[in-house]
């Protein structure tokens, strides 16, 4: 399917081509899908950077990581990292750490802000219907076209940086990590999907098949309950929880072996078929953060197997 996008991007941090103060670098009108064409043809946007797409009328804003020490013409892998309520692009690439791990692995890093912007408190993600709730009720939905925005900002990036899109990823956290289950059940062309600190909701209506996911939980999560994600954890009424949801999916046994973490425990489950692998790591004591998180963002649980590190292992493991 062939779309159009207008972009204006503007782009900030202190790298080669780029000033240190923010500009607008201008309009382009994008014609072809990340995977068709020609990419890595556009210079002067490596490092950080902040843009902004023209999606369903409204301006979705997002910010993109590059590694300087690729060539743009070589198709790496692209993880989007999805924020949660009240949060923003900005604080999941300050808490998650991918940057560094970006640099190291040659992996192309998306950010996106929620449809209200950074730090709205408007509903950030359309994450689909009758979803596992969090204490408070049922998390608000947004009415955006998330997945027309996911592919905008895939064809942005191949302007700059060639994409492999065999392995496209989703991650995300709180709100981000019920997208991130959502966009695991209806977007085949995703690899695979770690949620953190979500929900899910029914998986009878996924259009994609089976699909590698690991997903995250702290255990003392007052916000989102535990039981959410863990079967094992205190049930959430009318739900499944997500971990054994994915593993029937996916054709799995009801076995697990289990893997102890920094104050957490990691479960795979056994018997799963190739391209369908579930796990589930659980955090001691741990409230609603991000597991290994960085800094000191009430949201970033510094004292824990980082979730950014294990999430890269484990598509590097089942989804390549």
């Amino acid at each position: 399917m062939r779309f159009g996008v207008l972009v204006v991007v503007a782009a900030c941090g202190n790298t080669p081509g780029n000033p240190s103060d923010a500009r607008v670098d201008g309009a382009r009108w994008l014609d072809a899908p990340a995977d068709s064409g020609p990419c890595g043809m556009r210079s002067g946007m490596r490092g950080k950077t902040s843009r902004t797409v023209h999606i369903a009328s409204l301006d979705r804003t997002y910010i993109v990581y590059l590694p300087q020490n690729i060539d743009p013409a070589t198709p790496v892998p692209l993880v989007m990292v999805f924020h949660g309520y009240t949060m923003s692009g900005s604080i999941m690439y300050d808490i998650t750490g991918y940057p560094a791990l970006a640099d190291t692995e040659h992996i192309a890093l998306a950010f996106p802000d929620g449809q209200g912007g950074p730090d709205s408190l408007s509903a950030p993600w359309n994450v689909g219907t009758s979803v596992c709730p969090s204490t408070a009720g049922a998390p608000p939905v947004a009415t955006g076209d998330d997945f027309a925005f996911m592919d905008a900002m895939r064809t942005d990036i191949a302007q700059d940086q060639c994409v492999d899109v065999d392995h496209v990823f989703v991650t995300g956290f709180s709100m981000g990590g019920y997208f991130s289950h959502h966009t695991g059940c209806m977007r085949p062309d995703i690899r695979a999907v770690a949620p953190h600190s979500g929900g899910t909701h029914s998986l009878d209506g996924c259009v994609a098949d089976k699909k590698p996911i690991i997903i995250f939980h702290g255990a003392a999560d007052a916000l989102i309950p535990p039981g959410c994600d863990d079967p094992n954890a205190i049930p959430v009424a009318g739900t499944t929880a997500s971990a054994q949801a994915w593993a029937a999916k996916n054709g799995c046994a009801t076995t697990t072996t289990t893997t102890a973490v920094h104050n957490g425990t990691c479960v795979s489950y056994d018997g799963c078929p190739a391209g369908g692998q579930v796990e589930l790591c659980t955090f001691n004591a741990m409230g609603h953060c991000w597991a290994g998180g960085l800094g000191t963002n009430v949201y970033a649980c510094n004292d824990y197997e980082s979730a950014t590190q294990l999430e890269w292992d484990f598509f590097k493991q089942h989804a390549w």
